[in-house]
């Protein structure tokens, strides 16, 4: 490192076992966030790399990168290969990274050639904020939604379901009972399985219904 470098920096990567082989290797990550430092003149400090850590697995180094740059005031700021190596979701990326904005450090990414402390970068964190924020109501509307459907319709866990239940004609399945046909063959007539048939006669008071002929 050059001794005219004036901001230091320190760099995070992360690989998953299966994700080695798909151009997000340790090496590769490595090597573009150097080339990148080299090239604007950042002294890069250190990187702090998560290897073999999988989407719902705890990041120790991640850990330990946010507590330097927060806590640092020799340090400048994060760079990472690209911001899937940072944050493992829009809502998780945002949250990391407004953090570090909040502390006036640098958030470059090197892959979309971004640097959140510029005005451009700012103004687009706040585009993905705003995605992020529309993307999150969604989903909570949708799961009220499902949660309403399912109370309507007599679900005693209130989760959503796929499709109401199948209406049966009970005078039509007491009549081929009645006259032998089997459980099976009648759920083919109702359009329903004949585990879900079974299960329903016996709720109707159905289930005794038997053969009355050979």
């Amino acid at each position: 490192m050059g001794s005219n470098m004036s901001e230091k920096i320190i760099g995070y990567v992360r690989v998953s076992t299966s994700q080695q082989t798909e151009g997000y290797g340790i090496p590769i990550q490595k090597d573009s966030i150097q080339k990148y430092c080299q090239a604007h003149q950042l002294e890069l400090v250190h990187i702090y790399t998560d290897e073999g850590i999988s989407s719902y697995k705890d990041r120790p180094e991640f850990k330990k990168t946010m507590e330097k740059v927060l806590n640092d005031s020799t340090i400048s700021g994060v760079i990472v290969s690209d911001l899937t190596r940072f944050g493992r979701s829009t809502s998780e990326l945002l949250t990391e990274t407004g953090k570090i904005i909040q502390a006036n450090k640098k958030f470059i990414s090197v892959k979309e050639t971004l640097d959140f402390s510029t005005k451009v970068g700012r103004m687009l964190f706040g585009i993905l904020s705003v995605i992020a924020e529309f993307e999150r109501e969604t989903i909570v509307e949708r799961m009220q939604a499902g949660r309403e459907w399912a109370k309507v319709h007599g679900t005693k866990s209130g989760k959503p379901m796929c499709h109401p239940e199948k209406p049966i004609d009970w005078n039509n399945v007491k009549y081929l009972r009645g006259v032998g046909c089997s459980w099976s063959k009648i759920a083919i007539q109702e359009g329903v399985t004949a585990t879900t048939l079974t299960h329903r006669a016996e709720k109707e008071g159905m289930w005794k219904v038997k053969r009355q002929l050979k």
